[in-house]
């Protein structure tokens, strides 16, 4: 090179690596031939500067050839600081976890010798909070089943990195329907010893928590978002001996959504990361690289072609996983041996009569509809199409949301009424799901003598939402619960009841996945069973089948040895499919 070359390093302001922007007569094309051969990857070119993303910043910040000058601002080399980290920490951490899955509680227990209060955790949670806690460890992926006290291995391994003088300060990003529980069990397990900020209510409320010296700050998704300025000052000032926790990661699964990019900007300046979810894909391999990134900054994927086909990306996001993944997976079946089975049951129901007629004829106009357009318009109007399929199974359930002059009894209210007084008449407690707001009123309306409580979207209160958990697990009086899976499917103990209906399916595998959890969890004494009312013809047998094969998909991803109900219509289908290959045969 004739010259010296300088380039100045920002931080992304999309919360992606840093930007290098180069000075003088240097053009970008000529920073990129000296940088890509070195990084190993191509880099991306923005506004004549090149950003560099996910595990090649950590090797930049290392870079030193002769004819290249880098000029990095305080912030871009801490955020580099982090990576260079996470690197040299991953083959370390991998042992780490390597060693605990072969040795268990044992070794688990040498590593937290020097910690006290650990007697009450069952032995995987000892094995996590060993993990978590490890000196090398700057995040880890919870994935552990629903039910299995995820929460309360976050609790002693923070507790443990105080003790060890390894962190001051923890910050929570949760569901709006978690921020009371993980208050209620901060306080259940470690009393007054940390000072708690839940940081809701109107815009003066939140920054007063925020500004009130507290060693645990508890933030809904949302608020984070609106607030994220002020959480990066936070843990910033912490000096890296911040740790933050994304409860129920699956809201963070899409990388370019705005509570995606605010966590990440957070985990900049945090020194460890800890995402918790027993359902990180339901929908999608790609759900987890985001999760898994958020944590090891990449690590694990930066340099997978990962390809956009589900089934393609499936054995390519498993395999990385495996072999460069943080992260931890525990079974119900497996850590609480003792927890009681449960049962599936599917109920075809009858439309009433209007109700069908409702039905047909939405199906037929819409089947019209898509035997007259060609490929291209369908995809111009995929949308509209979709919610028209999304009104059949709202007909299914309660036409009155699509059609407000129905003022008929819908045929699964009236199958309601049978199963919710037998039930109910042998006092036990029943929870209802349902996913359209004009349904969950309908049964809210018409089951109200019961002793109801709701939890849905309409319920914003943190305080209604906390109420209605408590009455429904400690009332005898209180029977019912009815609930969206969307605003109540994650994070609740509703195991008072070992019996829950579902109504309405959601059109989300993660809410239909989370919400199976509420009952069957740690704590449950007696089976528990599952019954699905689907209207005969409909959509919706379609639907639970389509739900049932992402269960099997999520479950194939993380390698979970684990037996998923068997339904009569799967078992005919084998049956039948057998039965064909004989005929050919």
């Amino acid at each position: 090179m004739s010259h010296r070359i300088v380039a100045h390093v920002h931080p992304s302001g999309d919360a992606d690596g840093v930007t290098i922007v180069p000075t003088g007569e240097t053009t970008a094309a000529r920073l990129a031939a000296i940088l890509t051969p070195l990084l190993g990857s191509p880099l991306r070119r923005e506004l004549g500067a090149l950003r560099v993303n996910g595990a090649p910043l950590a090797r930049l910040a290392s870079l030193d050839p002769p004819e290249l000058e880098l000029l990095w601002t305080p912030e871009a080399h801490a955020i580099a600081g982090n990576r260079v980290r996470a690197q040299a920490a991953l083959p370390r951490m991998r042992d780490t976890l390597a060693r605990l899955r072969e040795d268990g509680a044992e070794l688990a227990r040498r590593m937290l010798a020097d910690v006290e209060g650990l007697d009450v955790l069952d032995e995987h949670q000892l094995v996590n909070v060993a993990a978590m806690a490890s000196p090398d460890c700057f995040g880890l992926c919870v994935f552990d089943e629903q039910g299995t006290g995820k929460t309360v291995t976050v609790l002693h391994a923070f507790d443990a990195l105080v003790e060890r003088n390894l962190a001051d300060v923890i910050v929570i990003l949760a569901p709006k329907s978690m921020l009371a529980e993980w208050r209620r069990d901060f306080e259940r397990f470690h009393g007054d010893l940390y000072r708690i900020a839940i940081v809701a209510g109107n815009p003066r409320a939140r920054l007063e928590a925020l500004s009130s010296e507290a060693d645990v700050y508890i933030v809904g998704f949302e608020t984070a978002v609106a607030l994220e300025a002020e959480l990066v000052r936070l843990v910033r000032r912490s000096n890296g001996r911040a740790v933050l926790v994304v409860d129920e990661s699956y809201f963070v699964k899409n990388r370019s959504a705005r509570r995606s990019t605010t966590a990440r900007r957070i985990r900049e300046w945090c020194e460890r990361a800890y995402v918790l979810c027993g359902t990180p894909a339901p929908n999608a391999p790609h759900d987890l690289v985001a999760q898994a990134t958020l944590v090891d900054f990449g690590l694990a994927y930066a340099h997978l072609d990962i390809p956009d086909d589900r089934d393609a990306a499936r054995p390519v996001v498993r395999a990385a996983l495996a072999e460069r993944g943080v992260y931890v997976r525990n079974l119900k079946q497996d850590v609480l041996p003792d927890l009681p089975g449960r049962r599936f049951t599917r109920t075809l129901v009858e439309f009433e009569e209007l109700q069908a007629r409702l039905y047909e004829a939405a199906r037929s106009e819409l089947v019209h509809d898509l035997q007259a357009i060609d490929d291209p318009r369908f995809a111009r109007e995929l949308r509209s199409f979709l919610a028209r399929r999304s009104a059949l199974l709202q007909i299914a359930s309660n036409p009155v949301g699509v059609a407000p002059e129905y003022d008929r009894v819908p045929g699964k209210l009236r199958a309601l009424d049978e199963l919710l007084g037998d039930a109910l008449g042998r006092d036990e407690k029943v929870v209802v799901w349902s996913f359209y707001t004009a349904s969950v009123d309908a049964i809210c309306a018409r089951y109200a003598h019961y002793g109801l409580v709701r939890y849905d979207g309409t319920i914003t209160s943190v305080e209604a939402r906390r109420d209605a958990v408590r009455r429904f697990q400690e009332d005898d009086e209180t029977m019912l619960f009815v609930g969206n899976p969307a605003a109540a499917g994650a994070g609740l103990t509703l195991h008072r009841a070992r019996l829950a209906v579902y109504e309405s399916l959601s059109n989300q595998a993660a809410h239909y996945l989370q919400s199976l959890d509420r009952i069957h969890r740690r704590g449950q004494e007696r089976p528990v069973d599952y019954l699905f009312l689907l209207c005969r013809g409909s959509l919706e047998p379609h639907e639970f089948e389509r739900l049932q094969a992402k269960q099997a998909a999520a479950h194939d991803l993380l390698g979970d040895q684990i037996e998923l109900p068997v339904t009569r219509e799967g078992l005919l289908a084998e049956l039948l499919a057998s039965d064909d290959l004989t005929a050919v045969a």
